[in-house]
Parts: structure tokens; sequence; C-alpha cells
């Protein structure tokens, strides 16, 4: 099977990679996959992380758009040529958090049946041309699946989640989906309170991702904590199509 996967930032695209890795035992045969950011509307490859290639027997190529904007647009001017190319699927995975939800909720808070309603508003502007394309929301942010595997990351930092949390006056027990607006905000001040910075940057994301193992994934991916970052998983590891958002 051969799928594309269009991404709107640095730190998907390397999420994205990390799990493809982590299920396939980093095997090349069982697993291929190659990194892609646009830049300046040209299609660059990125080095590393990559693994495989089309000959393997499941293939991703995962393009970083490096713009939240950009996903819908450039996955309806790429289609007809991933078609043609014989992906046999294709996902999209974008932040509900972003200027189109602020637009239509008017307010700095998670209504979920709003973002039911931006995701039918955005599904319908793409014209898949009859591929299998499943666009995934990621709510309210990637930083909210984060937040969700956190723990081991500052537990290597000599970091304590829980006084950090007593101290932000956060709560990520449970439905963190549907309580944390902008996770980023949160994420940079546990960060902060472990005496880092939380840019965005490459080094940040393999640090956090360097911390996490597929058992890691695969209990958030059967809990209830992040219904949003189990659909994408089950999309991308070749699960039948999730109900969605």
């Amino acid at each position: 099977m051969k799928y594309a996967v269009y991404v709107e930032g640095q730190s998907e695209m390397y999420f994205v990679a990390d799990v493809l890795q982590k299920y396939s035992n980093y095997d090349p045969i069982q697993c291929g996959f190659k990194c892609i950011c646009l830049q300046s509307d040209m299609l660059k490859e990125v080095g590393h992380p990559q693994q495989g290639d089309d000959s393997s027997q499941n293939y991703y190529q995962i393009v970083n758009v490096n713009n939240d904007n950009k996903v819908i647009s450039k996955l309806n001017k790429d289609i007809p040529n991933l078609i043609h190319k014989g992906f046999d699927i294709i996902i999209g995975l974008k932040d509900v958090y972003g200027q189109a939800y602020k637009e239509l909720v008017g307010v700095r808070e998670v209504l979920l049946d709003k973002v039911e309603e931006l995701y039918q508003i955005q599904l319908d502007s793409i014209n898949a041309h009859g591929a299998d394309f499943r666009l995934h929301f990621a709510i309210m942010e990637y930083e909210t699946w984060m937040l969700a595997l956190i723990e081991k990351f500052v537990t290597s930092k000599s970091g304590n989640l829980t006084g950090l949390c007593h101290e932000l006056n956060i709560d990520l027990s449970h439905d963190i989906e549907k309580t944390i607006y902008h996770p980023y905000v949160i994420v940079r001040k546990i960060y902060e309170g472990l005496a880092l910075d939380y840019d965005k940057h490459e080094k940040d994301t393999f640090s956090f991702l360097s911390t996490l193992t597929i058992e890691d994934y695969e209990d958030l991916r059967i809990s209830n904590k992040c219904p949003s970052f189990t659909k994408f998983l089950d999309g991308l590891l070749g699960g039948a199509k999730p109900v969605l958002p």
C-alpha cells in the first residue's frame, strides 16, 4: 500500500515518521517512508529520518506543507497526481486551533460541535477524485497529543509532571481535547518549568520523541484520552477508514 500524508508542520512530520519507525520495528521491508518539506512551492526531500523505499510493503510519503492554511489547498492541487502515481490512501492532518476556528466560534473555548462543523466545511472543500481520502484533525493541536505523552519527557529532564501541573493549575488526567483551547501554550509553560525553550524546532521535536516507545503510543491509542490521536493512528497504520473527526 502507498500512503501520502500531508501535515502542516515540521513537528507533525517527524512525529509521523517516528510512529512509523516504532510500529514497524525499524524494518524497511515492512515499512518505508520519505519526509518532504514544501519550501517556496518546491518539494524538497529531508535526508533524515528516512526508511526503506517505495518497494517496501507499505510506503509513506510524508509532506510538511509548512503552513496550517496550506494543507487543504496543497491536497487539492496534488491529489490528481498522487492518484496517477498509485497512492492508495491520502491523509491530511490539521490542527483545529487557528483562524478558521476562531472566525467560526468567536470565543476562546473548545466546542466539539463547532469542531465537527469546521471539519465538514474543510472536508467538503476537497475534491478527492474518488480516492480513499482521510482528513484528520488534531483537537485542538498536535500539542494536545504531546501533553498526553509528555510525562516521560518531563521525567527524563529530572522534572515532576504532577508538580508542574499543580503550579500551572492544569489537569492532564482526562478529556484534555475538551478542556485545553491552546495546548501549545501549556507545552511551552511545561518546558519553561524545566528551564527549556519550546519553539517547535527540530531539536525540540527529536528530544521529545526520543523518550517515547511503541508502548506509549499504543497505551494512548487504546485510551479515551485523545480520540483524535486514536483515529489518526488507526487511519495511518492501515485500519478501516475511521469515523471522523
